[in-house]
């Protein structure tokens, strides 16, 4: 990861450093050279905020439709400091077989409490050594839930409200709004025997 990560921004050098020896000695005009180099800072800036995941920020995109549930963090929301609140899952995708793939990813959603409590019963049944099992349905789609997600935010907006929490919800975790319920986790389907 770490390499990964040295490799892009040696890259990013180097192509800073090419771009600014030839802006240079070029006969371009004074603010050609300063355009280039303003669009090199940006891609800077850029790159950074684009290999956040590469460093190990839990992602806000889409869960996978079936997952195993490693383990889950809930944030309440705090006044206080205008925080609203927070759930980190932490997932490792599940095929047609119900084997997990290998590879865990973490994710942040949107704090409601009716998913911080199934978060955190999830949790006690991994702690009890119960494996569980997760599944993310977009909402995109049916209407009845998405006017269950309106009246949630809308009752998660007036909580903040009357707590004093600022509703700056990122963008793209309201986009990406998925219904989430966990269940034991199921043994891998095995082929039929003879």
């Amino acid at each position: 990861m770490r390499t990964s990560l040295l490799a892009i921004s040696a890259a990013y050098v180097m192509v800073a450093v090419l771009l600014l020896s030839m802006g240079f000695s070029s006969r371009f005009k004074w603010w050609v050279k300063a355009t280039a180099i303003v669009v090199t800072s940006f891609f800077f800036v850029e790159v950074f905020f684009a290999t956040k995941s590469l460093l190990g920020w839990p992602g806000t995109g889409q869960l996978p439709a079936r997952f195993q549930l490693l383990w889950t963090r809930v944030v309440e929301p705090d006044p206080k400091i205008s925080d609203p609140g927070a759930i980190f899952l932490w997932v490792e995708a599940v095929d047609e077989n119900n084997v997990p793939s290998g590879v865990p990813r973490a994710y942040r959603l949107r704090y409601t409490k009716p998913l911080a409590d199934r978060s955190m019963k999830a949790r006690d049944e991994i702690m009890s050594g119960n494996p569980q099992e997760g599944t993310a349905e977009d909402l995109n789609g049916d209407e009845q839930q998405q006017g269950e997600i309106k009246q949630a935010q809308d009752q998660s907006n007036m909580e903040n409200a009357q707590n004093g929490v600022a509703a700056n919800l990122d963008l793209e975790m309201l986009q990406n709004q998925q219904h989430v319920e966990f269940r034991p986790m199921s043994g891998p389907v095995m082929p039929p025997k003879n």
